[in-house]
């Protein structure tokens, strides 16, 4: 830098700071603490620590051991715990290590008294058996025990791959029942292992939970009489993973929810196994769909142009993995004619020219997107790929 940078940079309001280190992972809030007494104080500050995201992962800078690495992560938790209010941590499961490190977190955090009001966990990395994880759930269960259950109101699973069990799934109703939002429609391996009474048992728990993510076979005629009943607050969002499996709920029921629940919507999510003829029996007008992802890799021409025609009102996000081909391209044109609510459209596969004008031309509030015409994808609008 500049000697002139050097010397503005000396006299940056500490608030100007403190709100540009909050963007910062712990690991880089370790690094800015040690160029300067005025950084140093800066980062100290509770704005910064109040949402808090740790990376467990094997890297580590130069000169240090992965000792050390867990050391300081673990002391600068311990010192700024009093002002964590929101906590996510990233954990790459492949290697052992960051499990014991993950696992060491959490524990200190429940021997702290933390006093959370969302938590979330990332997870990346190849999963070595199906039964892994279970070190990091007990050590969240315990965590989860430890925790003041007024304010806990967030938690998100959705990128954990372990199996949650129902014991643990009981807890998080029993030991928050202010929550409010609730996500644990992930990708987890194995047979599922969630009955449909534990989701009935966290909504009695938790009358002020208004969104909710699950495997769409976890859905019950039970569930729907709970969020139907006339003294629970308004719900708002059912995020759904189908992977084959089915259940029964008429039509009614989803019929009963809009009406209830005026602002209801649903997201929903195909596991990349599921064939399109089981996408055309789950994609119903009854729902009120927002948010759609297919990952499959096959022809979705005739489900793009069955989702123009019946969710044109509601929906705002279409995620969308394909083989390319004329068809696809009339199909998307068509959803864009017709949906012109969207907010977020991805197609990770080439489109034409024209793909991309019908969306920018009849889609007023799309912000993000990835249309490609070539052989590299941009989600950074309004740049169009040629």
């Amino acid at each position: 830098m500049m000697s002139s940078d050097l010397h503005l940079w000396n006299f940056m309001p500490a608030e100007v700071l403190a709100h540009v280190f909050s963007f910062l992972p712990a690991r880089d809030r370790h690094s800015v603490s040690r160029v300067c007494k005025h950084w140093a104080a800066a980062v100290s500050a509770s704005s910064v620590w109040s949402f808090t995201e740790i990376n467990c992962e094997s890297e580590k800078e130069e000169g240090e051991d992965e000792g050390d690495t867990a050391s300081f992560l673990l002391k600068m938790i311990q010192v700024h715990m009093g002002h964590i209010r929101y906590f996510k941590i990233v954990l790459d499961i492949s290697l052992e290590l960051n499990r014991r490190l993950a696992c060491t977190i959490l524990d200190v955090m429940a021997w702290s008294g933390c006093r959370l009001q969302a938590f979330h966990i990332v997870c990346y990395g190849k999963n070595p058996f199906f039964y892994s994880g279970q070190d990091v759930l007990q050590s969240f269960r315990r965590l989860l025990q430890s925790l003041d259950k007024i304010l806990l109101q967030h938690m998100d699973f959705r990128q954990m791959p372990f199996i949650l069990d129902n014991h643990t799934v009981g807890l998080m109703g029993s030991c928050a029942p202010n929550l409010r939002t609730l996500l644990i429609n992930n990708h987890s391996p194995g047979l599922l292992m969630l009955r449909q009474e534990i989701i009935v048992d966290v909504l009695k728990a938790c009358p002020k939970l208004c969104i909710l993510g699950v495997s769409y076979v976890a859905l019950s005629r039970d569930l729907f009489r709970e969020l139907l009943k006339p003294t629970r607050e308004p719900f708002k969002f059912l995020d759904l993973f189908y992977n084959g499996l089915d259940t029964d709920i008429p039509e009614e029921l989803w019929t009963a929810m809009r009406e209830r629940h005026p602002s209801f919507r649903v997201g929903l999510e195909f596991a990349a196994t599921v064939p399109t003829r089981k996408m055309s029996q789950i994609l119903k007008p009854c729902l009120p769909v927002a948010a759609l992802r297919f990952n499959g890799f096959t022809h979705m021409a005739d489900q793009v142009r069955l989702v123009a025609s019946i969710y044109g009102r509601t929906l705002e996000k279409l995620v969308l993995h394909s083989a390319p081909s004329d068809n696809l391209n009339a199909s998307l044109i068509q959803l864009a004619r017709a949906c012109v609510h969207l907010r977020e459209i991805h197609c990770f596969c080439l489109v034409d020219q024209g793909v991309v004008v019908a969306f920018r031309r009849h889609c007023k509030n799309l912000n993000r997107y990835t249309l490609s015409t070539s052989l590299f994808f941009c989600d950074n609008p309004p740049t169009i790929v040629q």
